[in-house]
């Protein structure tokens, strides 16, 4: 019937499915324990109390058990509240000492919740309560002269009478349900120590209203324990840490708090990222990366620009930072993330976002690229590929230029550590960029970009006598700049035309022959896309 009416209260029209019914309404009941912690332990040790003296009183009567001599009583009776002090100054102790370790291991913020939890309140009041009875029963004991306790009534009212043997019995009975109690009691206190039961009641404290009033700052106990756990190499508590702190920050930001609800967030995570990268915590820092992508893609949802800038500088930070310290994975995992915040900023039109988001991409790829972090490199290419083309689409013309600034950038660093194969997939992705942007007259700073880049390219790969290199980058100007004739983008087909020149005498002047032969190659067929297309382009 509990259940049934709990469910009720969830969903008043009673159409849910019986096989769910069960499970939704024991949350419901959990819920409502969570958030009334007072009023649920009460109600629960209330239970116990009202089975452990029924089940007294009918083994009492079953037993025919109330019959006690006076000298028995008072030994029973001094023995029972011996016991019961001894008993809960021993649990006490031992729960306060629990308490010091967790605090110490978490943090001092724990002594609030154990402050707070009713069950050691509780468990002093019963035993307070019950040695209290029996010491003023045991007073009463003394002043009996018969040898057995009397069953006569001393109270009664309507059908029910009390013998003073019923108030000795009571106190037997009183006994036994502290002692039961202990049960819950240890269990309780035992769940309470563990570091997602913590976490989740701070997570509670963590309100709008708490943060931008700065109320004892409420993030911070989440992220205390977050942070030992790094120490401590404890993955599980560090990603539920996380997700939870992540979760409930998605639930109270809105645009007029998003600016002071990001900073804290973020720089926070970003802390606790930079403190797993320098413990070579790889596993923890990408924990901290995919949250902040979390929370970046639903602001960008919300279109905060703020909140989602902030995000994204935070997984630079954390990414350079492990490309630095040659974390292969989490610098990886920093790039992924900045792709795909990237990428929604694009198609949520966010451009200045979209363009931070190559911008950094680009910062991480370079540093990788010095590092000789291969995989991060070309990971890293084709992702600001993908921001690319994203950005194309949406005709977002700084964030198109950022893309081809960004790709650039990289080959030029590939280039310099003679990483053949990243620099040429970097050529590949500003060719495919240049294209894209040539389509659209509104892009052609990002196809002039990608023009500049690939040259730039070209002649250091001519330098270093990279000539496989040199080649890729004098097939894809020569593609770029024909796109850009075909569409009559004349100051792009001219910077083309230069540029080519100016690869196909770097490569002659380093003996380069077949990049060299390609590139008077790919300045014909410029040319003829020009003349076809009528523009007047720089003089070969």
């Amino acid at each position: 019937m509990i259940v049934a009416i709990f469910n009720y209260m969830q969903d008043g029209d009673g159409n849910e499915e019986s096989t769910g019914v069960v499970k939704k309404s024991y949350k419901l009941i959990d819920n409502w324990k969570f958030r009334n912690p007072w009023i649920a332990s009460l109600c629960y040790y209330f239970i116990i109390l009202a089975f452990v003296l029924g089940s007294c009183h009918c083994i009492f009567n079953y037993f025919n058990l109330y019959h006690t001599d006076v000298d028995s009583a008072r030994y029973m009776l001094s023995a029972i509240v011996q016991s019961q002090a001894a008993i809960v100054a021993i649990v006490i102790t031992l729960t306060l000492i629990a308490v010091q370790l967790t605090a110490s291991a978490y943090s001092p913020k724990v002594i609030d919740i154990f402050k707070k939890n009713p069950d050691m309140w509780i468990l002093l009041g019963s035993y307070g309560l019950s040695m209290l009875y029996g010491l003023i029963i045991l007073k009463m004991v003394e002043g009996v002269e018969s040898k057995v306790v009397s069953q006569e009534a001393i109270w009664t009212y309507g059908h029910i009478s009390i013998s003073f043997e019923c108030c000795v019995s009571f106190a037997y009975w009183l006994e036994a349900f502290t002692i039961i109690a202990l049960i819950p009691y240890m269990w309780n206190i035992i769940n309470l120590l563990n570091s997602e039961a913590i976490i989740k009641r701070f997570a509670v404290e963590i309100t709008e209203d708490g943060i931008l009033n700065n109320k004892n700052d409420p993030i911070q106990p989440i992220l205390d324990i977050i942070h030992n756990s790094v120490m401590k190499y404890d993955i599980t508590t560090t990603g539920f840490g996380l997700k939870t702190v992540t979760d409930r920050m998605n639930k109270i930001i809105h645009s007029d708090c998003e600016k002071e609800i990001s900073e804290l967030f973020c720089n926070r995570l970003e802390r606790i990222g930079k403190l797993a990268v320098s413990k070579e915590d790889g596993e923890s820092a990408i924990l901290v990366l995919e949250n902040l992508e979390s929370f970046g893609e639903l602001t960008v949802q919300m279109k905060l620009e703020d909140a989602v800038y902030q995000a994204a500088w935070s997984l630079y930070i954390v990414g350079i930072v492990a490309a630095e310290k040659e974390i292969e994975a989490a610098a990886l995992q920093a790039a992924e993330s900045l792709r795909d915040i990237g990428k929604a900023a694009a198609k949520n039109r966010l451009e200045n976002t979209a363009r931070h988001a190559a911008l950094y991409l680009g910062i991480v790829g370079k540093t990788a690229a010095k590092k000789e972090l291969r995989g991060v490199v070309l990971n890293t290419t084709e992702f600001l590929g993908d921001v690319g083309r994203t950005v194309a689409e949406n005709e977002l013309k700084m964030a198109a230029f950022q893309v081809s600034l960004s790709l650039g950038g990289i080959g030029r660093i590939a280039v310099e550590k003679e990483l053949e194969d990243e620099a040429s997939i970097a050529a590949e992705f500003l060719r495919v960029i240049g294209i894209v942007a040539a389509k659209e007259k509104e892009l052609e700073n990002a196809a002039s970009e990608a023009v500049s880049s690939l040259r730039d390219v070209g002649k250091a790969a001519a330098e270093n006598k990279l000539e496989d290199v040199v080649s890729k980058a004098v097939l894809s100007l020569r593609d770029v700049g024909t796109a850009d004739a075909e569409n009559k983008l004349e100051d792009a087909t001219s910077k083309a035309v230069l540029s080519l020149r100016d690869v196909g005498t770097a490569a002659a002047e380093n003996k380069l022959e077949d990049a060299t032969s390609k590139a008077v190659i790919s300045l014909r067929d410029v040319e003829k896309a020009s003349t076809e297309n009528e523009l007047k382009v720089a003089a070969f």
